[in-house]
């Protein structure tokens, strides 16, 4: 039988138009955490360390519990503290249907 372990956070309810990271930061450093790449055949690596993957848990949960409005998004760098001018970047976006997307 698999083990369980139960999670309490506190995250801010940011409303439907907007997100702080502020809360899904704590605990991070200021070395790498996570970086997405993609590869000659249009694959999507994620590569994060334990920190890298409990922010985004905390940021993903904050788009699904905080009643994000449909097309909500947020743009990324794919490195974590590089800017991305001019290449390639992460969108995310929250949908109600995704088969409409």
């Amino acid at each position: 039988m698999n083990r369980t372990f139960k999670v309490e956070l506190e995250l801010t309810d940011d409303g439907p138009n907007s997100i702080n990271f502020e809360d899904t930061y704590e605990g991070l450093n200021d070395e790498e955490w996570y970086k997405f790449s993609v590869n000659e055949y249009d694959g999507i690596l994620l590569q994060a360390n334990q920190e890298g993957f409990e922010h985004l848990a905390r940021y993903f949960l904050k788009l699904s519990r905080t009643g994000k409005s449909d097309t909500f998004h947020s743009h990324h760098a794919l490195e974590f503290g590089q800017e991305n001018y001019g290449e390639p970047e992460l969108t995310i976006v929250v949908t109600k249907n995704v088969s409409e997307s």
